[in-house]
C-alpha cells in the first residue's frame, strides 16, 4: 500500500484507501484458483465435471447480475457488497465440508449469486466517492491504482499457496480463501458509503427499481459505443476463460511444471502487475485512441496463445503464465475505465452489472467449452484454439467510433 501511495495522487489515496485495500484483498482470493482443478481431480472429479461447478458459478451473473445491480442502485451499494460478501463465507465453508458432488452444484450456484451482489456495486460505491467535479478525471487513476492493488493481493495469494499446500495440503487454501473474505466483510463494514435515495418518498423502491432498469436497457439499446464495448469483452470472456481455466492447469500439468510451485509463479507474474496498470494508462494515451490500443492487446494475446499451442516445456510453461497475465493486466484497466466514461451515474452500478453479466455469459461458454476440450484432447490444443474467439471481439472494437 506504501508503493501504492506514492503511485497515485495523496487526495486520491486519502479519499479511497479502503476500497484499494479491499481490492489488495480481493486480489488475495486468487489463492484458491491457482490449483483449483487440482483440488478438484484429488477428489475423482474429471476436468470437464469441475468446468461444470465453475461454470454454473460464473453463468449466475447471467441471471441475475442487472437484479442485484438494480438493488444496489435502489437500495445502497454498501447493503449489496457486505451481503455478498457474507454469503460467500458461509459457502466457502460450505465446499470444505462438501462430501458429494450435488451438493458443490448448489453450493456453486449460490457462490455465482453471492458474486453478484459485489461486483458492479463495489466499483460504483468506490466511484461515487470521488467529487462529481472530479470523478472523470480521476477514473483512470482509480482503476490502474485498483489493478495495481489487485496485482499486490495476487503475490500474497501465491506465495500463501505455496506454503500452504508445502505444509497442509489442498483443504487449507480454501479455509485461508474464508478467512480473507471474513477481512473484507469486517474492513467495509466501517466505510461509510455516499449514497442519496430519492427524495420523493411517495415513489416506492420497487417503482425506483424498475425506472433504473428501463433507463439501462434504452442506453445499452441506443448507444452503439456502449453495446460494441460490451458484445467485444463477451469474445474476450470466451477466450481467456476458455484458455485460462482447465485448458492452462491441463497445459501446466502437461509441461510437468509441479502444481506445489505455481503459487511462487504467480506471485512473480503478479509482481510486474502491480506496475503495469499504470504503465498502460500512459501507453494507451500515447495511442490516442484506446480502441486501437485495445486492439493491440488483443492482437498480441492471440499470438501468445498460438505459441502456446507450438511450444511445450516447463521453462516456457513458467513463461507463459508470466506473460499471459501481463496480457490481461494491460487490457483490463484501460478497457474498464474506457466503459465507465461513457455510462450515466444514476445507473452506474446498473450498467456496470449488466456489463458483468456478458462478462458472465462470456465466462460459462469458455469454461464449459474448454473443460470438455480440455478433457478431451489436452490443455495444448485447447489454447491453441482460444484465439479464434478473438477475432469477433477485434471486429466489434474496430465497430467502436
Amino acid at each position: 500500500m506504501i508503493v501504492l501511495y506514492k503511485m497515485i495522487k495523496k487526495e486520491t489515496f486519502c479519499l479511497l484507501w479502503p476500497f484499494f485495500l479491499y481490492k489488495l484483498l480481493k486480489g488475495a482470493l486468487f489463492i484458491t484458483t491457482i490449483t483449483f482443478f487440482v483440488f478438484f481431480l484429488q477428489k475423482g472429479i474429471t476436468y470437464f465435471e469441475a468446468s461444470i461447478l465453475l461454470g454454473l458459478q460464473f453463468s449466475m451473473p447471467a441471471f441475475f447480475e442487472v437484479i442485484t445491480g438494480l438493488i444496489a442502485d435502489t437500495f445502497g451499494r454498501k447493503i449489496s457488497v457486505l451481503l455478498g460478501i457474507s454469503i460467500e463465507i458461509f459457502i466457502l465453508l460450505g465446499i470444505i465440508l462438501a462430501s458429494n458432488y450435488f451438493t458443490l452444484f448448489v453450493l456453486f450456484v449460490l457462490w455465482g449469486i453471492a458474486g453478484t451482489f459485489t461486483s458492479g456495486a463495489d466499483d460504483a460505491w468506490a466511484i461515487e466517492t470521488m467529487p462529481g467535479h472530479k470523478r472523470k478525471a480521476v477514473l483512470d487513476e482509480y482503476y490502474s491504482a485498483s489493478a495495481s492493488a489487485f496485482s499486490f493481493g495476487m503475490i500474497i495469494a501465491g506465495l500463501l499457496s505455496t506454503l500452504l499446500l508445502t505444509s497442509f495440503g489442498q483443504g487449507s487454501v480454501w479455509i485461508a480463501r474464508a478467512t480473507i473474505a471474513l477481512l473484507m466483510f469486517l474492513l467495509l463494514l466501517f466505510v461509510k458509503e455516499n449514497f442519496a435515495k430519492s427524495k420523493n418518498r411517495d415513489i416506492k423502491g420497487v417503482q425506483i427499481f424498475t425506472e433504473n432498469m428501463r433507463e439501462s436497457f434504452f442506453h445499452f439499446k441506443e448507444e452503439r459505443q456502449t453495446r460494441n464495448i460490451i458484445l467485444g469483452e463477451l469474445f474476450v470472456t470466451i477466450a481467456l476463460v476458455g484458455a485460462g481455466g482447465a485448458a492452462l492447469q491441463g497445459y501446466l500439468l502437461e509441461s510437468q511444471l509441479p502444481s506445489v510451485s505455481w503459487g511462487s509463479v504467480y506471485s512473480i507474474a503478479a509482481l510486474a502487475g502491480i506496475g503495469v496498470p499504470f504503465l498502460a494508462m500512459m501507453v494507451s494515451r500515447k495511442f490516442k485512441s484506446k480502441k486501437k490500443y485495445l486492439i493491440t492487446i488483443l492482437t498480441g494475446h492471440g499470438l501468445l496463445l498460438l505459441i502456446a499451442g507450438l511450444v511445450l516445456n516447463p521453462i516456457f510453461a513458467i513463461f507463459f503464465i508470466f506473460a499471459h497475465n501481463l496480457a490481461e493486466d494491460f487490457f483490463n484497466p484501460v478497457s474498464v475505465a474506457f466503459f465507465q466514461q461513457k455510462i450515466p451515474s444514476q445507473v452506474r452500478a446498473t450498467l456496470t452489472s449488466l456489463h458483468s453479466m456478458s462478462l458472465g455469459v462470456g465466462s460459462l461458454v469458455g469454461m464449459l467449452g474448454g473443460g470438455f476440450l480440455t478433457h478431451q484432447f489436452g490443455g495444448q490444443i485447447t489454447i491453441a484454439i482460444a484465439p479464434l474467439f478473438l477475432i469477433p471481439a477485434i471486429i466489434f472494437y474496430f465497430r467502436i467510433s
